[in-house]
């Protein structure tokens, strides 16, 4: 194996570890291994975008926006940033901002279209616009890889029906 695949590998290794860390709630042994990853790989996305999921999951969002900007710098091709990033800004009322973000994350080779569709559900539910929601959930549910998306996409479409009073 060669020098570049040992170093991915490791790489790749201290992000599961950070996760595992985050999972357990050893949350300083998490943030200590993110910063040094920044440190040792800062043109990499994953450690901005790791630092930013727990900056949101603590209601920090400015450091959360913060962060998912930085590891958009670092690789604009790093998919879950966009999904991320777009739902702070649908939770702040961002939403032009939320549907450029998504509408980025169209182009980019290496998406998932169930979860683009999914927060572009979420964008038109904020904004009470329920029909589009449900148009996007479903555009989600077709989509969808998984049972996990399959269920969220259908739970979603079924909570817009019943603020709509339908069936």
């Amino acid at each position: 194996m060669d020098k570049v695949n040992i170093e991915l590998a490791k790489f790749k290794e201290e992000l599961f570890l950070v996760a595992g860390d985050v999972k357990n709630a050893y949350y300083e042994r998490a943030l200590n291994k993110i910063h040094e990853l920044i440190v040792n790989h800062p043109n990499r996305a994953e450690p901005y975008y790791e630092l930013g999921k727990m900056s949101y999951n603590f209601w920090r969002n400015e450091d959360a926006e913060e962060n998912y900007l930085k590891a958009l710098k670092a690789d604009p091709n790093y998919f879950p940033t966009y999904t991320q990033y777009s739902l702070i800004l649908i939770k702040e009322g961002r939403f032009d901002e939320a549907l450029s973000v998504l509408e980025n994350a169209k182009t980019l080779r290496n998406r998932e279209d169930s979860d683009i569709y999914f927060y572009m559900g979420m964008l038109f539910q904020h904004q009470g616009n329920y029909d589009e929601a449900i148009q996007q959930y479903t555009l989600s549910i077709q989509h969808a890889i998984n049972e996990i998306q399959l269920e969220l996409g259908m739970k979603f479409v079924n909570a817009c029906k019943e603020i709509r009073g339908w069936d």
